[in-house]
């Protein structure tokens, strides 16, 4: 922070085996960004202390950036509402 640098790393990932090194022992403020993108993405990060997740419930299945389950049609876990598919949806035309 004393001389406001920046430093972006980008890696290339196998999408079937997402894994990187994590850099929380060189940049501890990394374990925010880390958590966050596996809790979104899946992308694990080898070494870090504590892949848990922050944003989403505990009991959620999956990670909602992959884009791997279907649009719409998942039950909502507020009120017993549920997203019906796009092709069902009501048309405001």
């Amino acid at each position: 922070m004393t001389y406001r640098r920046r430093i972006r790393l980008e890696v290339a990932l196998d999408v079937d085996d997402a894994r990187v090194p994590s850099v929380v022992e060189v940049y501890p403020t990394a374990d925010w960004h880390e958590r966050e993108t596996w809790d979104m993405f899946g992308i694990v990060f080898e070494g870090h202390p504590a892949l848990t997740r922050i944003l989403m419930p505990d009991d959620w299945d999956g990670h909602p950036q992959r884009k791997d389950y279907p649009l719409g049609g998942i039950p909502v876990e507020y009120k017993g509402a549920e997203i019906p598919p796009p092709d069902q949806r009501r048309s405001y035309t």
